[in-house]
């Protein structure tokens, strides 16, 4: 899957940072909530975007129709009226680009069906589901793969900021199950949602710094302060968060202790999203039962309907409880918000020669071997997200189809 080349793309980074900042819909109101969160009109359109253009790959998976696409999805979410106008905009871009890709007709039945055939055949039978985790994690997890190995000193922190926390009537700041015997791997058949845990991965430092419903009962800080991976202004909003629930100094010097410890390990300042890409094949996912019913109902139903039966999310949340071989999967790091927001990539890190200790004194250099190292086993990322909490965030491109078909026959 050569996905760098559309990922990296200044057009593409464009059209996003566009989307993002739109000034013609920024002010709209959005009624997504996502696990408590409020969810702006541009972040949610942006989700939208990311889940045609990872279908688009998935589907189309061809360099040689970058352009086309690129010019026509700049079309489209500079013109559209609401989140139902630029899903179905989507898909008929998914729909034309498979016309041309196999030189068909899509007003002609069996060139129709033909069309439906070959999305399912990319999409589900030969299709992905994902994984996301921060970039500190990649080369682990391609090297590992997608374990369930669990880091006893991350979760002892972890046990202990929800604590103190709790000791103040705050339950579940950290919504992760924190049991030792908890080691499921999260898993999603929906592009929209895996770009979204990945932008707020891991969840746990999420919540902490800015993400948390209960950071609603604070005036001023943040919201996007994890998503711009701000250190200062995540530790600002925690701070504030601590006083605010009348925290002891001790209280709040080891919550924030904890916090900077995890946030040093996984070098969240420097991260950017990653997304493993797994085989619906391995996961017993790759086929539908009504796909026989989708194909003959082309000359019945809009081919958007049924591409959309397609492609909607059936399986928001996956709990796998064993393993994912490396060979199995593909990790592809995607367009951070930061990139998105300002509109340049992130440069990567030119690496240093390995020097002896010439640079530091010894001190400092026996401070840094001291200091504790995060096992990079456990890529853990989504959470115990609940049903409710998921539905937000589906209910665009799973409601779709039922309104345009009432649409379609009048009711």
């Amino acid at each position: 899957m050569n996905f760098k080349s559309l990922l990296k793309n200044d057009q593409l980074l464009s059209i996003l940072h566009h989307v993002l900042t739109n000034a013609t819909t920024k002010n709209k109101v959005s009624n997504v909530s996502i696990n408590g969160e409020d969810y702006t009109y541009n972040q949610y359109s942006l989700l939208i975007t990311m889940d045609l253009v990872i279908k688009y790959q998935i589907i189309i998976n061809d360099e040689t129709y970058h352009s086309y696409f690129l010019n026509k999805l700049d079309e489209i979410t500079t013109n559209y009226e609401n989140h139902q106008d630029l899903v179905i905009k989507g898909n008929g871009l998914l729909i034309d680009l498979v016309a041309r890709k196999l030189d068909l007709d899509k007003n002609v039945v069996e060139d129709k069906k033909e069309i439906v055939k070959y999305i399912y055949d990319k999409y589900i039978v030969n299709g992905y589901c994902f994984h996301s985790f921060p970039r500190a994690l990649k080369k682990n997890v391609e090297e590992e793969g997608l374990t369930q190995v669990i880091d006893y000193k991350e979760l002892s922190d972890l046990k202990r900021i929800n604590y103190i926390f709790e000791k103040h009537n705050y339950k579940n700041i950290i919504s992760r199950n924190l049991k030792a015997t908890s080691k499921a791997i999260y898993i999603t058949d929906s592009p929209a949602m895996a770009y979204y845990y990945a932008f707020r991965s891991p969840e746990y430092l999420a919540e902490l710094t800015s993400l948390s419903k209960y950071y609603k009962n604070i005036k001023q800080y943040d919201r996007n302060a994890f998503y711009e991976k701000d250190y200062n202004k995540c530790k600002s909003n925690l701070v504030s968060l601590c006083e605010h629930v009348n925290m002891t100094v001790k209280e709040e010097n080891t919550v924030l202790k904890a916090f900077d410890k995890r946030w040093h390990s996984l070098n969240m300042s420097k991260s950017t999203p990653c997304i493993a890409f797994i085989k619906r094949s391995d996961l017993a996912k790759n086929s539908l039962t009504n796909i026989n019913e989708i194909i003959e109902s082309v000359d019945k139903v809009d081919l958007s309907i049924l591409i959309s039966k397609i492609t909607d999310s059936k399986y928001p949340v996956i709990r796998r409880y064993s393993d994912i071989n490396s060979l199995n999967l593909t990790v592809i790091t995607m367009p951070s918000y930061r990139e998105i927001k300002n509109n340049e990539f992130i440069k990567p890190e030119v690496k240093k020669e390995k020097n002896l200790i010439t640079n530091m004194t010894r001190e400092v250099y026996q401070e840094e071997k001291r200091q504790p190292r995060f096992n990079f086993k456990y890529a853990y990322s989504y959470g115990n997200a609940s049903v409710l909490a998921l539905f937000g965030l589906l209910s665009i491109t799973l409601g779709m189809t039922l309104i345009i078909i009432l649409k379609v026959i009048g009711g």
